[in-house]
């Protein structure tokens, strides 16, 4: 792993990720980490300095290269498209789950199916997070409506034009989970609200944040 000014691409966890994995005691145990759009690699350097072994997959061979440099040879980095694929049919399972920042991209049938497959790889006791735009977001009804509260993004003030952007509400999200994913215990709903600057205006980033451990199978 790199010192920080070594790195490419994002550089701190979400810091709802820190939370949840010291608040679980993560940093107390080693295990199996896997991130579903895990970009640069930030949330996963966390579990890594920890010692837990990770793997990560994302769409952008861009964000794969910096992932690889940041984590090095030790991480199991995988290019794909959740939208339409979930290439770990022999990887095991996993004490940690992590969707922090793919549900904004893929339809909600393609999230459903993510879940299902996720819970074939959770272990018993599995951490699932998860972080979603909910409409309170400034990017709600910014584009062409193609599915319920989901939207190609027709503004690039955020560099997302072009982008399908799907929102939940909290109530929704937790549905989502419960039918796909299976009831959690101990879950958590959070909510994440911040003013970003970006392209000369003030954009509105709304969130829900939900993470728990998986049920017995």
């Amino acid at each position: 792993m790199r010192s920080i000014p070594e790195l490419r691409g994002l550089r701190y966890p979400d810091p709802y990720v820190v939370q949840m994995f010291f608040k679980e005691k993560l940093h107390e145990r080693r295990g199996r980490a896997l991130e579903l759009g895990c970009g640069s690699g930030n949330n996963l350097l966390l579990f890594a300095a920890f010692g837990w072994e990770v793997v990560g997959l994302d769409i952008s061979a861009a964000a794969l290269s910096d992932a690889r440099h940041n984590l090095g040879a030790a991480a199991t980095l995988i290019e794909c498209d959740l939208a339409k694929d979930f290439p770990l049919d022999e990887a095991g399972e996993f004490d940690a789950i992590l969707l922090p920042n793919i549900l904004y991209y893929v339809p909600r049938e393609s999230f459903g199916k993510n879940l299902s497959d996720c819970k074939r790889r959770a272990s018993p006791d599995a951490v699932l997070f998860l972080r979603a735009r909910t409409p309170d977001d400034w990017r709600y009804r910014r584009g062409v409506e193609e599915e319920p509260d989901g939207y190609r993004l027709e503004c690039r003030e955020t560099g997302e034009y072009g982008l399908l952007n799907v929102f939940y509400t909290a109530d929704q999200l937790e549905g989502m989970v419960r039918s796909h994913f299976g009831a959690l215990n101990n879950s958590y709903r959070l909510f994440a609200t911040c003013d970003n600057p970006q392209s000369g205006i003030v954009v509105r980033n709304a969130d829900v944040i939900i993470w728990g451990r998986s049920a017995s199978r």
